[in-house]
């Protein structure tokens, strides 16, 4: 019964979320990431974005998993900076599974060059995150960095009204046969 009420709620606020609040796409530019970050955006894009060349690609845990590659998203301002020799903050690491290995070994997953960038705005797993292995030299991680899945788009809407529609059909045969046999025991006692 639980697990109906947990899909029926989350069903429920991201049909919410999706069609009146966090869940549309919103553009922001990377100067305006660097001063004020994306707020409560779930789905962004990134207008004004600079890969630096720097990347991690942590490797999969296990046969099933994935690798994950994360790299900073930097202003233009902050190349510049970056170029001057400075340390700068980035306020955005961009992570994603789409990618090859093979990349890895030419080193070049991630060219220095400016781009568009489309995600939605979550964490990796805790232990797949390894954005503090960046070179210390160049990157200062801030308390408020966030992290963007690019190329994820939120969940569609028939989805989440499929897990609104499964919670509560779950939930009423759950209790409907829960009421059967209870009825059942009752004339049985009879």
């Amino acid at each position: 019964m639980l697990l109906c009420i947990v899909f029926f709620i989350t069903g429920c606020n991201s049909l919410i979320s999706q069609f009146f609040g966090t869940h549309k796409l919103r553009v922001f530019t990377m100067e305006e990431t660097i001063t004020t970050g994306v707020g409560d955006s779930d789905f962004v894009e990134l207008i004004g974005a600079w890969q630096s060349g720097d990347y991690i690609v942590v490797p999969p845990r296990t046969d099933a998993d994935k690798a994950i590659l994360i790299y900073p998203l930097l202003a233009e301002s902050q190349i510049e900076a970056l170029k001057a020799g400075k340390q700068v903050k980035p306020r955005i690491i961009a992570w994603t599974k789409n990618f090859s290995m093979a990349c890895d070994d030419e080193k070049n997953c991630v060219p220095l060059m400016p781009v568009a960038v489309q995600g939605v705005i979550r964490e990796m797993r805790q232990q797949k995150n390894q954005a503090h292995l960046l070179p210390v030299l160049k990157y200062q991680l801030p308390d408020n960095v966030e992290y963007i899945e690019v190329g994820r788009q939120p969940l569609a809407w028939y989805w989440n009204l499929l897990m609104v529609l499964g919670g509560l059909g779950f939930a009423f045969y759950i209790e409907s046969r829960a009421n059967r046999e209870q009825q059942i025991s009752g004339k049985e006692e009879l």
